[in-house]
């Protein structure tokens, strides 16, 4: 009888061991992944590994016109995502035009709109459809699912992209600061022996680039009088940010702005003080001085229908934005095109709401679309997808181990004719990743590095995450800003006929916003803004 309750004990022993000895070998941690489907078991609930989630389908909304391979890339991305987070996309491509028709009725309805673009491309306004309750909150979200997307921007860059309190949006890596330079004509530079290497640029409004050009124009046309009939340069845009360097608190119109620290391009204002651009004197030296420069044929007059011109040769500079890395013939063979920065490179809260993904509010799978989000804004496999395609198809690896197009079976010859293409794609997600043919981000990809190393150095201005509520002087707005379009644009391309004509105008100007408001509009943002630095403390 003792024998056999030994041998029983014995065995009983042996199966506890092999018991203990499985669920150790079994039930090991298990560290996250770029989808976010895989977490410790120490200190936590287990969540599901993907294979353990539920297959799942979601719509997705991008601001980019359509291509005709959408669907052979739609579905490439859906065997991607099957592996990666057990879910499949419909992805929509609409124009702008098809965003303010339809996306805003489809939120209003409380649609479930799955991923939505959200910024300048797609029409779709971040702060109004965050406070309408359009978009989900990511907050939770971002810190569960989307850990390497968390990770690519600094804590005061999400701060700034609260809305209310809580986060709505992820912001695309991209260009995420003004980078503005001057493109100008190497060869020409040359013949002509202007060291550029001497020149600073600053902004379109320094003084010292009138005489500068002037001196270009003269050397230009005694040595190639046939280039006479060209303008010298192209005429830069919008005020802000080719020719200013200001926090601005609307769109493209500036009659509330600061100046930033350490610039302060308007003498007489801090960094913390809200002005009306227009009636500076800065301002009127500006249109003066431009004025000048179309007078002289540094500029033209009218530029429409002439893009011709910038393949000739025949002219000098062009103001440039947004790149890191200057293509030999941006402007085709026929001369090489080089750069020089802007001495002043800084951005506001403008660049992280113009572009970027939002989930919707009334999603089914919010969880499974911050997984896929986080997949573009990480995977370089799947954000290189989204923008050139499938390779083979639409681009080729090729003996030196570099991406092309040419030789593909849908993106060779005529652009007009290619299957899909869809470089820099700002609503879709992180470019920084993304994998491109050296004709696009030069050797190395240092265009994308360089783009990371100006977004890091950029100077921040003082009201990052500020956001003007327009409601208390919408009149006075909607009143001023007809003022703006009445004068705005005859005033920035110098089609004015004399230097007293620019005087009256901007005198008139600055009369007419008087009388509707103005200074109302700037007293508002103004105690609006010291009413968001108060609560800051």
């Amino acid at each position: 009888m003792r024998r056999l309750w030994l041998i029983k004990t014995l065995a009983c022993l042996m199966i506890f061991a092999m018991l203990f000895s499985f669920v150790a070998c079994s039930g090991g941690d298990k560290s996250s992944t770029s989808d976010g489907t895989k977490t410790s078991d120490s200190g936590g609930d287990k969540e599901p590994t993907t294979q353990e989630l539920p297959f799942v389908t979601l719509d997705w909304y991008v601001g980019l016109s359509p291509m005709p391979d959408n669907q052979m890339i739609n579905d490439a991305m859906n065997e991607y995502l099957k592996e990666k987070v057990n879910a499949h996309v419909n992805i929509y491509f609409w124009t702008s035009q098809e965003w303010e028709q339809k996306m805003t009725t489809m939120l209003n309805a409380g649609q479930d709109c799955g991923i939505v673009g959200f910024g300048s491309q797609s029409k779709l306004d971040y702060v109004v459809h965050s406070k309408r309750g359009h978009f989900y909150p990511l907050d939770d979200l971002l810190k569960k699912y989307g850990q390497g997307t968390l990770a690519l921007f600094p804590e005061d860059i999400w701060e700034c992209m609260r809305i209310e309190g809580h986060i709505y949006g992820i912001p695309s890596l991209k260009d995420n600061c003004y980078i503005m330079s001057f493109i100008y004509n190497a060869d020409m530079a040359e013949a002509l022996g202007i060291d550029m290497s001497k020149f600073e640029f600053k902004c379109w409004s320094d003084p010292e680039i009138e005489p500068f050009l002037e001196n270009v124009l003269k050397l230009r046309n005694e040595k190639f009088p046939d280039y006479a009939q060209y303008p010298l340069c192209s005429r830069p845009g919008m005020e802000v940010p080719y020719s200013f360097a200001l926090e601005t608190f609307l769109n493209d119109s500036y009659v509330v702005v600061c100046n930033i620290d350490p610039f302060f391009m308007i003498k007489g204002y801090d960094d913390n003080t809200v002005f009306n651009l227009y009636e500076t004197p800065e301002y009127l030296e500006f249109c003066k001085m431009i004025q000048r420069m179309v007078d002289k044929g540094i500029f033209a007059y009218d530029y429409t229908g002439k893009s011709e011109w910038n393949y000739t040769g025949g002219m000098f500079g062009w103001p440039g934005w947004g790149y890191t890395y200057m293509q030999e013939h941006l402007y085709g063979d026929a001369f090489t095109t080089k750069m020089v920065v802007n001495k002043y490179i800084w951005t506001d809260t403008n660049n992280y709401f113009s572009a970027g993904t939002a989930i919707s509010a009334n999603c089914a799978e919010p969880e499974r679309a911050m997984m896929i989000l986080n997949l573009v804004n990480t995977d370089p496999d799947f954000a290189t997808m989204w923008r050139f395609g499938i390779e083979g198809e639409h681009y080729i690896i090729n003996e030196q181990g570099k991406m092309q197009f040419e030789g593909s079976k849908r993106n060779s010859g005529d652009r007009a004719d290619w299957g899909y293409y869809y470089w820099y794609a700002a609503p879709v997600g992180n470019l920084t990743i993304v994998k491109a043919p050296e004709s696009l981000t030069g050797p190395d990809g240092i265009m994308l590095k360089e783009m990371i190393r100006y977004n890091n150095e950029a100077v921040r201005p003082r009201h990052m995450g500020f956001v003007f509520d327009i409601n208390p002087v919408s009149n006075e707005l909607a009143a001023c800003t007809n003022v703006v379009m009445e004068y705005r644009n005859v005033l920035r391309t110098g089609q004015l006929e004399s230097q007293e004509a620019v005087e009256r105008a901007v005198a008139e100007f600055v009369s007419k916003l008087k009388a509707n408001g103005v200074d109302k509009i700037v007293a508002e943002c103004q105690k609006q803004i010291d009413a968001w630095e108060a609560s800051k403390k």
